[in-house]
Parts: structure tokens; sequence; C-alpha cells
């Protein structure tokens, strides 16, 4: 009986997620090949926690206060990519933030730093898509990436391929959204 309520549970947090009028992502997913060894936090929610209503699409849908720390001396860039792995088979990039300088940093909310770059989210434009999951409760990873070069591409999802191709280091934060 537990084993039917576990298969129900993970189709429910395959079910989706954004704010509408996203059909899944473009962009690839973030992964573990570079060394965890950057540190990211956040002043609203701790690693593995609940992000607050405030900043999910039921209340004002502001990005949360990020900051990071243990950025390698040979770093040329920092990037961003807020991946939300448990909507639908691609997943929902909700935010897509590089050409950050190669330093330990913040961000005080969703409005980036002078001569940053914003890729298209999931919901094909730029710029912050808070969460919003129809069901059951989805897990937003909050991944900062050191890299070697500015990342470029023809598209966002060839940055961010570039982006995971090339990182030299990485840290995840985890905030945890339920559709309740």
């Amino acid at each position: 009986m537990r084993t039917g309520w576990w298969v129900l549970a993970g189709a429910l947090l395959v079910a989706g997620c954004g704010s509408g009028g996203g059909t899944g992502s473009d962009t690839p997913a973030p992964v573990d090949a570079a060394p965890k060894t950057i540190t990211v936090t956040s002043s609203v929610f701790a690693d593995n926690q609940p992000i607050p209503r405030d900043y999910t699409c039921k209340g004002g849908g502001a990005a949360p206060a990020l900051s990071w720390t243990g950025v390698p001396a040979d770093a040329a860039s920092i990037a961003l990519v807020v991946f939300d792995p448990d909507a639908g088979s691609d997943g929902f990039t909700h935010w897509v933030l590089y050409d950050l300088p190669p330093k330990d940093g913040s961000l005080a909310g969703d409005q980036p730093p002078a001569g940053a770059t914003e890729g298209d989210n999931s919901a094909g434009r730029p710029g912050w898509t808070p969460p919003c999951p129809p069901s059951g409760t989805h897990h937003y990873l909050f991944t900062v990436y050191a890299l070697p070069a500015h990342p470029s591409g023809q598209s966002t999802a060839d940055v961010v391929a570039r982006i995971n191709a090339t990182a030299i280091a990485r840290g995840v934060l985890t905030g945890l959204v339920s559709s309740s």
C-alpha cells in the first residue's frame, strides 16, 4: 500500500510548475560535474526548507535575497540558474543570470546588477519567474557557478549548456514550495 502512495506522490511532483505560459524548459538542468566549493545562502530561507509565501506567485513574487562565498580565485564570471526539477518531464527554469562579477557576492532580489545578463526562463522571457507549483511540493535549486570565462551562445539553452560544461566550482541552495 505504501508503494502506491509513493508512486502517486512522484506523479504529482512531476505535474508541472511556473505561473503559466511555459511548457517546460529548453534549458538543460544543472549538473553536478563541477566540485561543490561555493556556499549559497539566503536570508529568507535555509537549505531544504520552505521558501516564504511572499517569494512565490501567491505573494509578491520577488526573488529571495541570495549570497555566495568560496568563489575560486581563477573564476572569470559567476552565473546563477534557478531550476525546478519537479516540474514536468523537462523541469522549469525560473531564472538564468550570468556575467556576474567573479567574486563572493549577493543579490538583494530580482534586479540584476549592472553588467549582468539575463537569459530567457521557461516562460519564454528574461528575468525571474516566481515559484508556483500546481500540486505537491517542488524543489527549487538556486545554483551558483564559477566559470573560467564569460558564457556565450545563440540561445539561453546554449548559454546554460556552456555553464554546465565549463563550471570550475558550484554551490546549490534548495528551497521548497508546496501548492497548498
